[in-house]
């Protein structure tokens, strides 16, 4: 049935309550770089600068580039200077956030199980943070040393979820078609609106999100500890047919 695997992963691989993690993330970075910008001016800039990533709809630009045009404007320092602050937290002290995480058991064994039966295997996180704190988080869940044809991150990618571009620009760098992809996330609006470009999903119900109370359709659910039989069924079918 299908042939490549999208895995969200905060929530889905990883045990993370994000308002939790990013009230820590904000309050770390902020003492990090209270030397030069007020922790409370650097959350509110990066909050609004974040938001500037999620809402592009410019093709020409990556996340990291409309962040960081955004950003520098609104802190009027210097890129190179603040980046190498940044890029220092995420390489010294961003470790410290991973109390506020809690590695699945059964992530490990639903990415192994994928890999067996030779799905190919896409990290489809929201692509807000630069890879090394994408990787970092990988790294906690235990789900960092597989071989993924794509881990989305701000460097890389040019939209960000939910906007159905987002997946879009997925099936292009791996080559894929809507109908060969399967799409793994808790997230009711972030993961589920890969269904709008033709793409199946599955919703993690270990700690489901939405935010809204929407009422929504998915093609498969379960828990995570459900997905290697689901994986082996789906792959079973793939073969008969």
């Amino acid at each position: 049935m299908f042939k490549f695997l999208l895995f969200d992963l905060d929530g889905t691989l990883l045990q993370v309550d994000m308002r939790t993690f990013l009230k820590e993330y904000f309050r770390q970075l902020g003492v990090h770089l209270s030397p030069v910008i007020d922790p409370e001016e650097l959350k509110e800039h990066l909050e609004f600068a974040t938001y500037q990533m999620i809402v592009n709809q410019n093709p020409e630009k990556t996340n990291k580039e409309v962040f960081w045009e955004v950003f520098i404007d609104l802190v009027n320092l210097p890129q190179d200077y603040l980046e190498s602050l940044i890029d220092e937290f995420y390489r010294d002290r961003f470790k410290n956030l991973m109390p506020y995480t809690q590695c699945k058991p059964e992530a490990p064994q639903v990415m192994d199980q994928a890999e067996a039966l030779n799905y190919q295997l896409v990290l489809a996180t929201n692509p807000v943070f630069p890879s090394s704190a994408i990787y970092q988080r990988m790294q906690w869940g235990g789900v960092d040393r597989y071989d993924y044809r794509l881990v989305t991150t701000y460097e890389n990618m040019h939209f960000c979820k939910p906007n159905p571009c987002y997946y879009l620009e997925i099936l292009e760098k791996v080559g894929a078609k809507p109908e060969e992809c399967l799409m793994i996330g808790n997230d009711v609006d972030d993961d589920l609106c890969a269904a709008e470009v033709g793409i199946k999903t599955y919703l993690v119900e270990d700690f489901l999100i939405n935010r809204n109370q929407r009422p929504f359709e998915v093609d498969y659910r379960g828990k995570l500890k459900d997905l290697p039989e689901f994986l082996k069924e789906a792959a079973g079918a793939s073969r008969r047919t």
